[in-house]
C-alpha cells in the first residue's frame, strides 16, 4: 500500500506544476524541496497515475487504436484519428491526417500516384506547402471531364503545386463505352508512359469510397444510380480508383472493371507503397476489403470506421 503522507506530497506537487502552473523551481521553493525532489516526484505522480497526460486535439492521432487496426489486417501501418461532427468535418480530419502523414514522409517520395474525388480533394487543399521535395505527382486512374472540388486538377495539380513539383495528367476517362476501346487508350505510348510512371511511384495514395448512388462516378455520369444498386445485389461494398470490388477484394463486374481506365486491383497490389484513405463509417466494409485482401500497406481513417473494422 502506498503512504498516505506520500500520496498528499505528490497530489501537492502535481497541483502546483499542473494546475496552478508553477514550475519545478517554484514548486520546489513553495514546498522546500529540491528541484531534484520536484521532478522525480512528477514523475512518479505519472506512474501512480496520480497524473495522466491526455492530448484532446481533434486531430490527435488515436496509437492504441492504430496498433489493433495495423494488427488485425497485417498492415505496415495505420493511422487513426478522432470521428468529427459531422461526415465533411470527418473527411477533413481524415485527409489532414494523410497529408501529415505524406509530409512526414515527403523526402523520400519522388514519385507519389493519386487517385481524385471529394476525400483525396481534401488532402490537397490541406498539406501542407513542401510537403515534399519537389515530386512527380501522377494521376493513377481517368478523371471527369469536368473541374471542380475533388477534380483530378484539383487533386493532382494542387499537390504538386504545393511541392513545386510536376503534375502528370492521364489523359482519359474514367470509363469508356466498350472493353476494346479501353484497351486501345491504355496502349497509346501516352498513356502507357503515365499508367508505367504511376506503377513505379514511390507512393500510391487512393480514397476508399462506398457503393452508394450519390457516387462521383454517378453524379458525374459515367454510372446511373441504377448500375451501382445492381452492384450491390451483387456484393460490391465499394470502389478504389474506380474499380468496383466486392467483400473478397474481387472486381464484382467484370465488363465494367475492363471498360474503367487506369490502375487496377492488381497494379494496387503491386505498388511499392499503398496508402488508403477511409473517412466515414459509411466506408468501413469497403476498407475491411481493402485492408484485408492486400490492397493496402497503410490505412488512414476515423475512429468510428476503425471501431467497426476492429470489433467485428
Amino acid at each position: 500500500m502506498s503512504d498516505p503522507t506520500d500520496d498528499h506530497l505528490l497530489l501537492r506537487v502535481a497541483q502546483l506544476h499542473f494546475e496552478q502552473g508553477l514550475n519545478q523551481q517554484e514548486v520546489a521553493s513553495r514546498l522546500h524541496l529540491s528541484r531534484w525532489q520536484v521532478a522525480r516526484m512528477l514523475v512518479r505522480a505519472k506512474t501512480r497515475g496520480i497524473v495522466r497526460i491526455e492530448i484532446v486535439h481533434p486531430q490527435a492521432r488515436l496509437h492504441s487504436m492504430e496498433k489493433c487496426l495495423a494488427a488485425a489486417f497485417d498492415l505496415d501501418d495505420a493511422v487513426v484519428v478522432p470521428a468529427g461532427a459531422s461526415e465533411q468535418a470527418t473527411r477533413r480530419l481524415v485527409a489532414q491526417a494523410c497529408g501529415d502523414y505524406l509530409a512526414d514522409r515527403g523526402k523520400k517520395l519522388r514519385t507519389v500516384a493519386v487517385s481524385w474525388g471529394r476525400t483525396m480533394g481534401d488532402v490537397a487543399d490541406q498539406i501542407a506547402s513542401d510537403w515534399a521535395g519537389r515530386p512527380t505527382v501522377v494521376q493513377a486512374n481517368g478523371g471527369l471531364s469536368r473541374p471542380g472540388p475533388g477534380s483530378v486538377s484539383g487533386v493532382v495539380g494542387m499537390l504538386a503545386h504545393r511541392a513545386r513539383g510536376v503534375p502528370v495528367f492521364l489523359p482519359a476517362p474514367a470509363i469508356v463505352e466498350s472493353a476494346s476501346l479501353a484497351a486501345a487508350l491504355r496502349a497509346e505510348p501516352v498513356l502507357e508512359d503515365v499508367l508505367g510512371l504511376a506503377r513505379s511511384a514511390d507512393a500510391l495514395v487512393f480514397s476508399v469510397g462506398p457503393a452508394a448512388r450519390d457516387s462521383v462516378l454517378v453524379t458525374s455520369g459515367f454510372l446511373t444510380a441504377e448500375a451501382i444498386d445492381a452492384m450491390v445485389a451483387r456484393g460490391c461494398v465499394g470502389d478504389v480508383l474506380g474499380r468496383f470490388l466486392n467483400a473478397d477484394g474481387v472486381p464484382v463486374d467484370s465488363d465494367l472493371d475492363s471498360r474503367t481506365v487506369g490502375l487496377d486491383l492488381d497494379d494496387i497490389r503491386a505498388a511499392r507503397l499503398s496508402i488508403a484513405v477511409a473517412a466515414g463509417s459509411s466506408k468501413a466494409e469497403a476498407a475491411r476489403s481493402v485492408a484485408g485482401h492486400g490492397l493496402c500497406d497503410v490505412l488512414i481513417t476515423d475512429e468510428e470506421t476503425a471501431s467497426v473494422l476492429i470489433e467485428t
